[in-house]
């Protein structure tokens, strides 16, 4: 069974722009697709959903085909366009340090695997950026590098020539593409440092930005409230564990295992979904049930294929729940 973590929805937005940018023929695009289970017909359809597992993997493949550094190639990754309401809120905040806190609160919001912290240093104010999930080593740089990019560009907006002052911190060795990282960061750039961050001095979290926009403003912070309630309330907390129990292998996933993936404990997530009027059980069973129905109504696979690839001990098993799911039919 795949590690709860993994299966945590991922944005898409980078997936799209990375497969736009890099996958300039079949050739390429089945490169950058490698191991990641998505069929032509899943990429091209707005509804599909990545796990973080795929969103590495995609990660894994671009180091491998195009080189560490990749991310460089691609700076629609770091326009806060990319990034929806998130970006709409810090390109359209009064102040650069108001823009700071919105991130803060509401990077979770965009993507579940990713957190920023708010360090309040004597002569600055620091933008720390930590995951909330393991990311495996060969790719935290990568990560890194996309944080630190995406901050400079936000903040070059309404710094201006003032951008040079901001101090980025960066937990590895300088690499081989140094000089092109710490260009595009356009600042100061501090090597093996103790985490990945970016550093705003204080006399600059006062200043005012040029395209500041109050209708705008509060209309994301409502959206990115609107989303964040959504997320925590029964309601949203069922649609994240059907997602979760929708990309696990056989449909299913201990409760214990669902709620560590969802960041809280197996306590609450029961009563977030006793308050929706569910059982973990039944989200359980309706992916079961969705699945063989999808199975036994295509003819490829036989009863008792289905009936392993749901995990079931036995045919009989299965039988029982068919009979169950599909009493109406029987």
């Amino acid at each position: 069974m795949p590690d709860p973590i993994d299966l945590r929805p991922a944005p898409m937005s980078y997936f799209r722009l990375i497969m736009r940018r890099f996958g300039e023929d079949e050739t390429l695009r089945a490169a950058i697709l490698e191991g990641m289970g998505l069929s032509p017909e899943e990429v091209d359809d707005p509804r599909t959903e990545l796990s973080f597992a795929q969103q590495m993997r995609q990660f894994d493949n671009m180091n491998r085909v195009f080189g560490e550094g990749w991310v460089l190639r691609a700076p629609e990754l770091w326009n806060p366009s990319s990034h929806r309401f998130l970006g709409a809120a810090t390109m359209s905040a009064p102040t650069v340090g108001a823009a700071a806190e919105v991130l803060a609160k509401y990077v979770p919001v965009y993507t579940s695997q990713q957190r920023i912290k708010l360090v309040r240093e004597p002569d600055a104010l620091v933008l720390q950026h930590g995951a909330a999930v393991p990311v495996p080593e060969r790719l935290q740089s990568c990560l890194a590098e996309l944080f630190l990019l995406a901050m400079a560009t936000t903040f070059g907006y309404p710094l201006g020539a003032a951008k040079s002052e901001l101090r980025f911190d960066y937990m590895w060795a300088e690499p081989a593409y140094g000089p092109r990282l710490k260009e595009a960061l356009g600042g100061d750039v501090r090597w093996r440092a103790p985490a990945n961050a970016m550093a705003i001095p204080r006399h600059l979290l006062s200043v005012p930005s040029p395209v500041a926009d109050p209708a705008l403003y509060q209309s994301a912070l409502e959206r990115l409230e609107e989303e964040r309630r959504y997320l925590s309330a029964p309601e949203g907390v069922r649609g994240k564990v059907e997602r979760l129990l929708a990309h696990s292998d056989t449909g299913r996933l201990p409760s214990s295992a669902a709620a560590l993936s969802l960041g809280m404990s197996q306590r609450t997530l029961v009563r977030r979904l006793a308050e929706a009027g569910l059982h973990y059980r039944e989200l359980v069973d309706g992916e079961l049930a969705a699945r063989a129905r999808r199975w036994l109504d295509s003819g490829v696979l036989s009863r008792a294929e289905i009936s392993e690839r749901l995990g079931f001990a036995d045919a009989t098993g299965f039988s029982r729940a068919c009979r169950r799911w599909f009493k109406a039919e029987v």
